[in-house]
C-alpha cells in the first residue's frame, strides 16, 4: 500500500496515516509512504516498511542540517530510528538519490547506505520526477522484485518523466531498458 498526501492539508488528519500504516502492516500488508511534514511524523509510528522523502522536504521540515550528503544521511537514519524501514531520498539536479535499505549486509537491522547514479540524460521538465521513482519502487516490489531492483526501476521510471513532456510518460519497455543502465552503489560517505 502506498500512502501520500492530498494536495490540501485540511482533507485528511496527519493521525489517519499512523493508523492507516499501523493497521496496513499489523494485517500482513507492506506500507510505503511518500509524506512530510505531520503526516510523515504520524506514518512512522506506524513503522511503514519504506519511505521516500526528497532531500527539499527533509530540510524543510528540519530533519537535514543542509542538502549535504553526509547531512541527508544522517536524517536518513533518524527516519530509521522513529520507525521507518528502507528510507529513499530523491535529490535534485545530477546529485544521485539515497537509500538507506532495510537489508543488512552484516545480518542486524540498520542496511547499507547506497547511491542510485543515473546515466547522464538532459531534462526536460522536473516535474513529478520524484512521485514518478516512488510510483516505480512501490510497484516493483508488488511485482516481487528485491529492493535494489525496484530502486533501478523507480530511477528510470522518475528519469523518463524528466526527459519527457508530461507526466508518468515512459512506457514498460522504456523503464526496462534505462533500469538496466542505473548503478547501484555503496554510499562511502
Amino acid at each position: 500500500m502506498l500512502l501520500s498526501g492530498p494536495q490540501d492539508d485540511r482533507v485528511l488528519p496527519a493521525d489517519l496515516y499512523r493508523r492507516l500504516a499501523g493497521d496496513l502492516g499489523a494485517n500482513g500488508c507492506r506500507v510505503a509512504a511518500d509524506l512530510a511534514g505531520d503526516r510523515l511524523v504520524a506514518v512512522l509510528e506506524g513503522n511503514p516498511d519504506l519511505i521516500m522523502v526528497s532531500h527539499e522536504e527533509l530540510l524543510a521540515d528540519k530533519r537535514a542540517a543542509s542538502e549535504d550528503a553526509t547531512d541527508l544521511v544522517t536524517a536518513m537514519h533518524t527516519l530509521r530510528d522513529d520507525g521507518a524501514g528502507t528510507v529513499i531520498v530523491s535529490r535534485s539536479g545530477a546529485a544521485p538519490a539515497l537509500a538507506l535499505l532495510d537489508e543488512p549486509s552484516s545480518g542486524e537491522r540498520g542496511g547499507d547506505v547506497v547511491e542510485i547514479v543515473m546515466p547522464a540524460l538532459e531534462p526536460a521538465d522536473p516535474r513529478g520526477a520524484g512521485d514518478s521513482m516512488t510510483g516505480g519502487v512501490v510497484a516493483a516490489l508488488a511485482g516481487g522484485r528485491p529492493i535494489r531492483e525496484a530502486l533501478q526501476v523507480g530511477a528510470a521510471c522518475g528519469a523518463l518523466n524528466v526527459v519527457r513532456h508530461g507526466l508518468g510518460t515512459g512506457g514498460a519497455r522504456a523503464v526496462e531498458t534505462l533500469a538496466e543502465r542505473v548503478e547501484i552503489r555503496s554510499w562511502t560517505g
